[in-house]
């Protein structure tokens, strides 16, 4: 009897670490579906990653609040500076908050910027604290606070 109990407790460790396995995979394909949706400059497609009341505060200050703020920042930004540009993600870590809340970190970069007079700008190094939320069997956005890192007060950048 005792040897059935190690074992039924073996196995469901074993399927809860399958679970949070697949769960993490469900939120990878969830940014990379963001990311190449960036790529080809879709705002619609980066939207449709975010739950209906998702909010973003972008680098630059400007907030959004649900996905059809998000959108339309989207669209400024991929009719402008981000035009033509690639999403590149360095890194990224998820942890698991609860079974239906992760919050995930990406190191990443907006590689191919040009200026108004066409001329190359360097790329965006930036990182990206999100958290996203399982609805139903998916897992979307539910928020993102991209920024840059700076230098300690008085040392510059």
């Amino acid at each position: 009897m005792r040897g059935l109990m190690v074992s039924l407790v073996v196995v469901s460790l074993f399927s809860s670490f399958a679970r949070a396995a697949d769960e993490q995979q469900e939120i990878k394909n969830c940014v990379n579906d963001f990311k190449s949706a960036w790529d080809k400059d879709d705002a619609k497609a980066m939207s449709m990653v975010w739950t209906e009341d998702a909010t973003l505060i972008n680098p630059f200050g400007r907030v959004a609040k649900g996905r059809e703020e998000m959108e339309k920042v989207f669209v400024d930004e991929h009719s402008s500076i981000f035009k033509n540009t690639k999403y590149q993600v360095d890194e990224m870590t998820i942890q698991m908050i609860s079974p239906d809340t992760a919050l995930v970190d990406l190191s990443s970069k907006i590689t191919g910027m040009k200026g108004p007079d066409g001329s190359d700008k360097p790329d965006f190094v930036h990182h990206v604290a999100m958290v996203f939320v399982k609805k139903g069997d998916h897992w979307m956005g539910a928020a993102a606070r991209p920024y840059q890192f700076s230098g300690k007060p008085g040392e510059g950048k």
